[in-house]
């Protein structure tokens, strides 16, 4: 008696893509990642300028509470332009472009790419944390949005969007 027959395993077509099905997976991912790159461009130019105007409004705050704490008036300083900075100094006129003694913190353009200084007031915070000649700052992102940053007679900074809300800011 001969055993039973044996069958070859049946055949199972070869799993996986084609070159032809890659290739059309990629041009889909690429059509896709173009349409999302200016979405991603602005959001980054967005997050830019909101960082510099929170970042001023924290310096403000935290000059004003120095001031108070040291017993001593301290003094926030711009330079606009294209290579713009601000500090916070013991000194009035205290240049932020060069390091100096004087200085407790310096923001640079540098540290903002694609923000600008549009227009600022020095001001300085007294003894008590007020500050005389209440400071305004206006910064722009590359996409033209912009943020005001304005410290009251009381020393405390406000954010606000003078062309409508932006990032979460009211408008002005």
């Amino acid at each position: 008696m001969l055993g039973p027959l044996m069958l070859a395993p049946p055949m199972h077509p070869t799993q996986g893509l084609t070159l032809i099905e890659l290739m059309m997976a990629l041009a889909v991912v690429a059509i896709l990642a173009a349409m999302a790159a200016p979405s991603f461009g602005s959001q980054v130019n967005r997050q830019r300028l909101k960082a510099a105007a929170e970042g001023l409004a924290a310096d403000l705050a935290e000059a004003r509470f120095e001031a108070a704490r040291r017993g001593q008036a301290l003094h926030v300083g711009f330079n606009g332009g294209a290579d713009w900075c601000y500090t916070i100094a013991t000194v009035s006129a205290c240049d932020c472009r060069t390091a100096q003694p004087c200085q407790l913190k310096t923001v640079r353009s540098a540290d903002l790419p694609g923000v600008q200084l549009l227009q600022a007031a020095d001001t300085s915070f007294d003894t008590q944390g007020a500050s005389p000649a209440p400071g305004i700052a206006l910064w722009q992102s590359a996409r033209g949005e912009q943020l005001r940053v304005a410290s009251t007679s009381m020393g405390r900074a406000r954010i606000c969007a003078p062309a409508g809300p932006v990032s979460g800011h009211p408008a002005c």
